[in-house]
């Protein structure tokens, strides 16, 4: 008996709807069947299908126009609700200055929720991001320029089941307020990927205490640290000084925010 093909969403948030250039085109070269859902978090602009499909995409398609400035979080979230009505097997993000290579879902057992793979990072020159974009696997690392992440560990580029974001989506919500505040006093952007990633550990192996991410040796993810978090986001990407030590502090509130709102809503039945 053949395996069915999985049902998966690719999730692209966008703010500069200019980067849209890197990552859809990468993403209309990918073999698989998927659907894509763009988040325009940028109320100014408007996203079209035309657009979209201009840039090579020709698959499954559904466009969000926020109507004010969310957030990369709240965008995600946003994504999420509009995956439920598809009813997928597995969601996967992507920002939209990164570049997509393959979103290959292997046959895993029931207990793991995620499939972890590794990344490559672009960091100083614009011409490894030229030729990633033309030939995402005529990439030469350097360990300088460009670094191999082995593994890469968040939620971009990370296959995450579908049904652990929906359940996850409800206790976000509900620790939000709590989020909110902790955003609210730091002088960099929250670290999104890392926290949601920690996210979904917490809530996955709150549901089964068996569950865990599966790791697979190879690159589907390219990701694109040319541009600055100030040009982005107006804030910086991360601290000046002790910045690991910073993250992980920040990345503990975030965690015992969401445990509470787990743990109430346990409580709660």
């Amino acid at each position: 008996m053949m395996r069915r093909k999985p049902n998966i969403i690719v999730g692209l948030t966008t703010f500069n709807n200019e980067m849209l250039r890197i990552s859809v085109p990468a993403l209309g070269k990918i073999r698989q069947k998927f659907t894509l859902i763009v988040h325009n978090d940028n109320p100014m602009t408007t996203v079209s299908r035309r657009q979209i499909r201009k840039l090579g995409y020709c698959g499954d398609l559904q466009i969000i126009n926020a109507n004010e400035n969310v957030g990369e979080l709240r965008a995600r979230l946003a994504i999420i609700d509009a995956a439920r009505a598809l009813n997928p097997d597995w969601i996967i993000f992507c920002n939209d200055d990164d570049i997509m290579t393959d979103i290959e879902i292997p046959n895993v057992s029931d207990d793991n929720f995620a499939i972890i793979q590794n990344a490559i990072i672009l960091r100083h020159r614009v011409g490894d991001l030229l030729r990633a974009m033309e030939c995402a696997t005529d990439i030469d690392v350097d360990g300088e320029n460009v670094i191999l992440r082995r593994p890469n560990i968040g939620l971009c580029g990370t296959p995450v089941r579908a049904k652990t974001l929906f359940g996850m989506k409800h206790i976000i919500t509900d620790a939000m307020d709590a989020v909110s505040k902790i955003d609210d006093k730091l002088e960099f952007i929250p670290p999104v990927d890392a926290m949601m990633w920690n996210w979904v550990n917490i809530y996955a192996r709150h549901l089964n205490p068996n569950a865990v991410p599966i790791y697979m040796d190879k690159i589907n993810y390219i990701k694109n640290e040319l541009d600055t978090a100030r040009m982005k986001y107006g804030r910086l990407a991360r601290p000046a000084r002790n910045a690991d030590e910073h993250k992980h502090r920040v990345l503990a509130k975030y965690d015992a925010a969401f445990t509470a709102a787990l743990n109430a809503a346990a409580l709660r039945g």
